[in-house]
């Protein structure tokens, strides 16, 4: 079992600025990275892009736990999450921070505004408190 012991955090540092050119309009864009934007947007500001491809995101760090999906212990990413923004996007709720959460490998909560991340949060806080009962027992 891997289990980082290290804290999670997301880096506090200043947003970044840059620009790129709209690959359907020609225009000059300019982004502001939400805090903590771990992405490397250099390509995009070398070439033209698609506003629909410009997003930031932040990562967890990985915990992986082994489980059994196939009669073979496996380890297996759990309790992953981003917290995303894509700030050109068609849906207005994307373009605000969102989380999105990885339960077990490859199956996600996705979309979460700010309360329903707490919503999620809250009830793993509950899960992990009854098996703290079931673990004195």
């Amino acid at each position: 079992m891997t289990v980082s012991t290290l804290p999670v955090s997301v880096s506090t540092d200043a947003a970044r600025t840059w620009s790129f050119i709209d690959r359907t309009t020609g225009n000059l864009m300019t982004v502001t990275c939400m805090p903590g934007c771990e992405m490397d947007h250099s390509t995009d500001m070398e070439t033209p892009s698609h506003p629909d491809d410009i997003w930031c995101q932040s990562n967890s760090r990985d915990l992986t736990l082994p489980v059994n999906d196939s009669g073979k212990p496996e380890e297996v990413t759990v309790l992953a999450w981003t917290l995303n923004v894509r700030p050109f996007d068609a849906k207005l709720s994307q373009r605000q921070p969102h989380a999105c959460v990885e339960v077990m490998q490859d199956a996600w909560i996705e979309d979460l505004a700010p309360d329903a991340f707490e919503g999620v949060i809250a009830a793993l806080e509950q899960r992990v408190k009854l098996m703290r009962e079931a673990h004195t027992q």
